[in-house]
């Protein structure tokens, strides 16, 4: 360790320095207006180390509320895994099912027994209203094979079937021949089509113009077409009688204005509908994608989704059960007509309830999850016999999960306690600026390390928080019922308030008393309420000053508005303020003594010339 040396101990080198240094009296002007100002130094030193003092025991006592917190976080906070204020934690009844036709969890309130579904007569289903035919136009052209084949050029067309892409090209041959025997057009185009795509032998795109006074007509069983023009070339399709863009199914990212719909669409810019009492507008702007989204994600309690095999719009209720769960209706424009979805152009399928009979009483639930005596049943479809379901107490698991409580509470409060009964080194000071410039960075470190032992010792706070929890430990019981009665207890006063675990006894508990631990730590006025409630008084940081938690009072907590409103900042503000008066009075001090060796060093210099003169006329004479 350093040698610290007390002539270097004070808080700064000379702050007036003026006048002259010493050079007629060949005095050390400067070491002596140090010297002689040491007091008025040591003051500012002392301030300045109480400062440091001020700062360490604030950074301690937020150490300690971090400490408080985290554990809190941990254990005791309602979003936390291993929350020991919550019955779900301590929910140690685990559930078994006899068949895969039934799946079963343990609530909370679930006991030891078993319960026997002795038949399931039917399931809970959801209401739907589905389209009774399909909702888009048939992708038939404008224009007659006559009208077409008058027309028609060299050109191509592209088809798009289920997003395979093909190019159809009338070249000069197809154009001659069938301009020579136009009622051949529907059979040469029916050609081209197939062997884009696959072969006369099973057509998958089926091509209708039968007569030269037919319209043309692309149609495909359970798959979407859709016509586009090549290029920067549209001529072709268009005398062709379609439009680029045009399909035989509905395109969701098209605006609806855009759709064409088996029963049409009355144009206009607002659509106005209603489902379950829910209104709803959309604009004529919208796509069917935007439109989906916007139902599914209201309160009206359905689901609209679009089949591009059936070419239909199916509204399913969110709920399941009998009833009607799904009402429609147009109250401006007729949207929900053109999908099909009104009572004149849909199909309903009723929801129903489900049946079953448990432990020989028959039931009726609207869903196929619901609770019976604490456990919460699924059923995922028909049983082919009775369903037993088991619940058996095993509380084991929660094993570990309490040591590693015990552990971590053992280690908070092991900290606070040993702060308060930490050694205070008196020979270890905070050091000065001047101290430092003379020390290695180790030396600084280690010093401080000594200087900051002690700094809580004895502390009536930390000891206050300290003996609130050893009540709550040791001293707390339900129904008779404490951490002692499961093989937890006081280490001893030697442990510095740490508690220890009896396995063997801790592990009788878990098996026999699940039940009984719950309630000592879940109840209103158990064990994890009287901990984060001892947490909550000390670590609050909501709140008008003088409000908060007890450690955030003196010390704050960074990034709060206590950050700068707690004690501990007022004394070093008052602190700093007394420091800056007695840096002045230094100041103040040091002038009037460099004035005075000035004014005694002036006086020699004229003594010395005098000498010099009288010395001249003696030694003339």
């Amino acid at each position: 360790m350093a040698t610290v040396n007390s002539s270097t101990s004070t808080s700064s080198l000379l702050t007036a320095k003026t006048g002259i240094g010493g050079l007629v009296s060949g005095m050390d002007i400067d070491e002596l207006v140090e010297s002689l100002s040491a007091t008025s130094r040591q003051k500012i030193l002392k301030q300045q180390q109480n400062v440091q003092k001020l700062e360490w025991k604030q950074t301690t006592y937020r150490s300690v509320t971090s400490k408080l917190k985290e554990f809190q976080s941990k254990y005791l906070d309602v979003i936390s895994s291993t929350n020991f204020r919550s019955t779900s934690f301590f929910n140690t009844v685990k559930a078994a099912s006899s068949s895969n036709a039934v799946s079963v969890t343990a609530t909370g309130n679930a006991s030891a027994g078993s319960i026997t579904i002795d038949s399931v007569t039917q399931l809970a289903t959801f209401q739907t209203v589905k389209s009774k035919n399909a909702v888009s136009e048939a992708l038939t052209g404008t224009k007659t094979v006559s009208e077409v084949v008058a027309g028609l050029e060299e050109g191509s067309i592209s088809i798009t079937l289920d997003g395979k892409v093909k190019t159809i090209t009338f070249d000069s041959t197809f154009v001659a021949d069938v301009k020579n025997n136009p009622s051949t057009f529907g059979t040469k185009l029916q050609a081209l089509v197939d062997d884009a795509f696959g072969g006369a032998a099973n057509s998958l795109i089926t091509v209708d113009a039968a007569t030269t006074d037919s319209l043309i007509t692309f149609s495909a069983t359970g798959s979407k077409i859709t016509l586009n023009s090549v290029g920067d070339e549209s001529t072709t399709l268009t005398g062709l009688g379609f439009t680029s863009g045009q399909s035989n199914k509905v395109n969701t990212t098209s605006e609806i204005s855009d759709l064409t719909f088996a029963t049409g669409l009355i144009d206009q810019d607002n659509y106005e509908f209603k489902i379950n009492n829910v209104n709803f507008t959309v604009k004529s702007t919208d796509t069917m994608t935007t439109i989906m989204k916007k139902i599914n994600s209201s309160n009206a309690g359905v689901t609209i989704s679009y089949s591009s095999i059936s070419d239909r719009f199916t509204m399913t209720a969110n709920n399941s059960g009998s009833g009607n769960n799904v009402a429609i209706s147009d109250t401006s424009g007729d949207l929900m007509n053109a999908l099909g979805l009104t009572s004149a152009t849909s199909d309903v399928t009723e929801g129903e309830n489900a049946i079953l009979s448990v432990n020989g009483q028959s039931i009726t639930r609207t869903t196929n999850t619901f609770e019976i005596d604490g456990a919460k049943v699924t059923l995922l479809e028909k049983p082919s016999g009775p369903v037993t379901i088991t619940m058996t107490e095993d509380a084991t698991s929660l094993t570990d999960t309490i040591k590693k409580f015990v552990e971590d509470y053992n280690s908070m409060v092991d900290y606070m306690n040993g702060l308060v009964k930490e050694e205070i080194n008196r020979d270890y000071s905070p050091l000065s600026a001047a101290q430092k410039e003379d020390m290695t960075e180790a030396e600084i470190t280690t010093w401080e390390k000594k200087a900051k032992s002690g700094i809580l010792r004895g502390d009536n706070l930390l000891r206050s928080i300290s003996s609130k929890f050893q009540s709550a430990v040791t001293g707390l019981s339900i129904n008779g019922f404490s951490l002692y009665s499961m093989g937890i207890s006081s280490a001893g006063y030697s442990e510095n308030g740490k508690l220890k675990i009896d396995e063997t006894k801790l592990k009788t508990a878990l098996e026999t008393k699940g039940s009984e631990i719950r309630e000592l730590f879940t109840s209103e006025k158990g064990m994890g309420s009287a901990l984060n409630d001892i947490i909550v008084s000390a670590t609050k940081t909501s709140g008008a000053k003088g409000s908060r938690g007890t450690l955030v009072d003196v010390a704050g907590v960074d990034n709060t508005s206590s950050n700068t409103e707690n004690s501990i900042f007022e004394q070093i503000k008052r602190t700093n303020k007394s420091i800056k008066t007695l840096q002045i009075r230094l100041e103040d001090e040091e002038s009037r003594l460099w004035s005075k060796f000035t004014y005694m060093e002036t006086i020699i210099n004229n003594l010395n010339s005098q000498s010099s003169i009288l010395a001249s006329f003696t030694s003339g004479s």
